[in-house]
Formats: structure tokens, C-alpha cells, sequence
């Protein structure tokens, strides 16, 4: 009787191992795919940057992760996939809107702040830039790296724009993106929300006098063939978020974790890198295109500057990052 009993102690106790291993093996072949929504067309630097990022990520995971990628909004516009990656309808997302993913990520897009890109990148790769990144997680969203979005230049069919004033009045597209519309209203422009797919229609049809984009969206999108003038400035540089449902995140094993975070920085310097290489070409595409291009003088610049240091404050007394983050945040620059 007792040898009955020890043995049925014996299993037992060894049943919930034997299932648990059973439980690891099987969460080890299973195969996980990854819907990546993003709204840039194929020719664009984004989703070339992903093409490289899901061949590392297949190869490394020997098939365990699969990446679908879904370009040019066909899974909804930014916002429509924001959300959708936090309701977990959608694995991963690459893009703006900034403020959706975390508020914290505006502190990004403070004008005329970052030199270069190499600028952005030491805050992205800084104590700082992981405090941001790890802000998202109360949204719902894993940020798994941060890079360069794209310096943005400022394009329009009225005048050549050379200072401030030359601003005022001008119908500006914007995104749904309080940076730049707090911005553009500091210039002294007047901001149009208008889709992006919808912007290259609305500058030909006089909807919207200008708009602001990266050289390369200008180029992508074909926006120069209804612009007359171009300022060179770099009034922004924005930042390039890569990120997967905190849902999702927390249901892949540890070493698939681990293949996506190297995935996600691999992707964010191949874009890097991308954007450096054609910044040349689609500069001479808009030139090419019939686009007169002005670059202000360093005094013009700083009448720009000076006109956007509104900007700054409003954010701060908002709420969306304080005074001591956006000096940790130059000192970074500075180093």
C-alpha cells in the first residue's frame, strides 16, 4: 500500500514537468507571423530598410518569425494602424503619428534641434532615448529602436521663402502631427490637415499652397512636379520608431525576442544609411524636376529658429516632456 502510495506521489509530482517541457518545446517550433503595417510606397527608404529587416529576422529565427510587410497604407492610414497594433489586430508598425505611440516621443521633433542625424542618433541610442522608448509600454507598444525619419525641407508654389515672413499666409499641408502644426503657425503659415496620399492632388488643385516632407518623401510622393520653390532647412528632424504590440512582444519566446530587438536596430541603420546615400539623388530629382531650391543663410536660419522657440514651451507646460529631459537631451548633442 505505502509502495502504491509513493508512486502516485512520484507522478505527481513529475506530471506538471513533463507538461511543461512539453509546453516549452511546443512554444519553440510554433511559427509566429508578423504583420508590419507602414504608409510609404515600395520605392520608398522605409520599406527598403524593412526588406532587410525581415531577411535577418527569417534567417536568424530559421522560420520560427515571418514578416509580412504591408506598404502604402493598405492596412489604413497611421492612426487606423496605431491603433490596431495596441488592440494586438496588427503585430508591428513603423511611422508617426508620434504622439499615439507615446507622448515623450515629441521631444524628437523640437525645430531646428539636431544638426545631423548622427545628433538624433546619440539621443537614440542614450539612457534618454531608452527612457523614451520604454514610455510607449503604458500605450500598449513595444518601441523596439528609434531612427532617422528625415530632415524636412519646405516646399510651395507662391514665393521663394527666405525668412520668416515669407511664411505668412501660406496654406502649409500638415500631418496630424502637433510639432510641425505648432510649428508652421509660429512661422506664420496657415496649417491644412490633408492625408498624406491625398497631398500631391491638393497642391496641384491649389487645396494647399506648400508642404513639408524629407527630400525623399518629396521625391517618393512626386510632390515636386506641382511645386515651384523649395528651402533648403532642415527645420526638423524626425524620428523613425519600429514597433511591435506589447501583446505580441510578451507572448514570443525569450530568443525571438531578442532576434527582433537586433532586427530593429539593423533596420534603423540600413534606413540610416539609405537616407545619407539618396539624399543627393532626390535633391537632384526636385532640381531636375523644375523646383527652384533656396538655402538660407545661417542669420536666416536663426530668424527661423528664433521664431519657433514658442514651440518648446508649449510642449513643455503640455506635459509632453520636461525642461530637464530637453537639457539632458542638448547635452547629448553637445558631447
Amino acid at each position: 500500500m505505502k509502495k502504491l502510495v509513493l508512486i502516485a506521489l512520484c507522478v505527481l509530482l513529475v506530471t506538471p514537468f513533463l507538461f511543461s517541457a512539453g509546453e516549452a518545446e511546443a512554444k519553440a517550433d510554433k511559427v509566429y507571423t508578423l504583420k508590419v503595417g507602414h504608409a510609404s510606397t515600395t520605392e520608398a527608404t522605409r520599406h527598403k530598410a524593412l526588406l532587410t529587416f525581415k531577411e535577418y529576422v527569417e534567417k536568424e529565427s530559421a522560420g520560427r518569425l515571418k514578416i509580412e510587410i504591408y506598404p502604402a497604407g493598405t492596412l489604413g492610414n497611421e492612426n487606423d494602424m496605431i491603433e490596431a497594433m495596441k488592440l494586438g489586430t496588427l503585430e508591428m508598425f513603423v511611422g508617426g503619428v508620434f504622439a499615439s505611440q507615446t507622448p515623450m516621443l515629441e521631444i524628437y521633433l523640437m525645430p531646428f534641434f539636431f544638426p545631423t542625424q548622427a545628433d538624433l542618433m546619440k539621443v537614440s541610442r542614450s539612457d534618454l532615448g531608452k527612457k523614451i522608448m520604454k514610455s510607449a509600454e503604458q500605450y500598449g507598444i513595444k518601441m523596439l529602436a528609434v531612427g532617422d525619419g528625415g530632415s524636412r525641407q519646405i516646399t510651395n508654389n507662391a514665393r521663394p521663402i527666405r525668412t520668416p515672413s515669407d511664411m505668412k499666409g501660406l496654406k502649409i499641408r500638415t500631418p496630424p502631427i502637433e510639432s510641425i502644426i505648432k510649428s508652421m503657425e509660429a512661422l506664420g503659415a496657415n496649417p491644412v490637415s490633408i492625408p498624406y496620399g491625398d497631398t500631391y492632388m491638393a497642391l496641384k488643385t491649389n487645396v494647399a499652397d506648400g508642404q513639408e516632407n524629407p527630400l525623399a518623401n518629396i521625391g517618393d510622393m512626386k510632390f515636386y512636379e506641382v511645386q515651384k520653390y523649395m528651402t533648403m532647412i532642415d527645420y526638423q528632424f524626425h524620428p523613425e520608431p519600429i514597433d511591435i504590440s506589447l501583446d505580441m512582444w510578451n507572448k514570443l519566446p525569450a530568443d525571438l525576442q531578442e532576434i527582433l530587438q537586433d532586427g530593429a536596430w539593423i533596420f534603423t541603420e540600413e534606413q540610416n544609411r539609405h537616407r545619407r546615400e539618396l539624399n543627393d539623388y532626390y535633391y537632384d530629382m526636385i532640381v531636375d524636376g523644375g523646383v527652384t531650391v533656396y538655402k538660407p543663410t545661417k542669420a536666416e536660419v536663426e530668424l527661423f529658429n528664433k521664431a519657433c522657440k514658442p514651440v518648446y514651451d508649449y510642449f513643455i507646460k503640455k506635459g509632453a516632456f520636461s525642461q530637464a529631459d530637453l537639457d539632458e537631451m542638448r547635452a547629448i548633442v553637445s558631447k
